[in-house]
């Protein structure tokens, strides 16, 4: 059986890790600051830029196998 190739999981799923890594060593700093809401928004627009990633790849995924059957 053929392998098909998940790049519409592995990328957003790298983001992901990313972000929490990030998160985690910024923490600290946000933490001594109060800035609470640059934090939050941060993280929280990343989390939305790695969700309409994994749609946007999936997407692609199915018009480009849609596009091979037809031959």
């Amino acid at each position: 059986m053929k392998r098909k190739n998940k790049k519409q999981i592995l990328l957003p799923v790298v983001l992901l890790i990313y972000v929490a890594i990030l998160a985690i060593m910024t923490y600290p700093g946000y933490q001594a600051s109060g800035n609470w809401h640059e934090f939050l928004s941060v993280i929280g627009i990343s989390l939305l830029l790695a969700v309409l990633l994994f749609f946007i790849l999936k997407r692609k995924q199915k018009i480009r196998e849609q596009f091979n059957k037809k031959d």
